[in-house]
């Protein structure tokens, strides 16, 4: 009974001294976003924008201007014996400006792609390339908000 008590306390201890820390938490961050300029009308830009808003009330000292460019391209990897598409490739491109007081701080490109095969359901060949789109959209976020840390 005695060894139980000191191993939850021990096990207490441990589980609250283990430093954890958010990564990606507004809090504490040594930038602030003045404005977005979305340089084109694609569903990419506008949630990358959407999802960067949360840092535009921050405290910092270092304010950001950011222009987005984002487009996305379907290719044809390979085809069946009929000439028919079997597979494609989703790659979403991004490209991000930084600017701080007019003058370019950061220029980037974010790229992410994905293979998928082909499906005679066009229906769910559309919902499958929505769900792809939206997932490689989220990974170039988290890649864009781990370049605002190196800045």
């Amino acid at each position: 009974m005695k060894k139980n008590i000191i191993i939850l306390i021990l096990s207490a201890f441990v589980i609250t001294s283990c430093g954890y820390k958010s990564i990606y938490s507004s809090k504490n961050l040594n930038f602030n976003i003045l404005e977005f300029k979305v340089e084109d009308k694609t569903k990419i830009s506008r949630k990358i924008k959407n999802n960067l808003d949360s840092y535009k009330k921050n405290d910092s000292n270092n304010f950001y201007s950011i222009k987005i460019n984002s487009k996305k391209n379907i290719n044809i990897i390979s085809k069946d014996s009929e000439g028919n598409p079997s597979n494609f490739e989703m790659t979403i491109i991004s490209e991000i400006s930084i600017l701080n007081d007019e003058k370019i701080v950061g220029n980037k490109v974010f790229s992410e792609s994905f293979n998928y095969k082909n499906s005679s359901n066009k229906f769910d060949l559309k919902q499958y390339e929505k769900n792809i789109e939206d997932n490689l959209t989220n990974e170039i976020l988290e890649n864009i908000i781990s370049y605002f840390y190196t800045l």
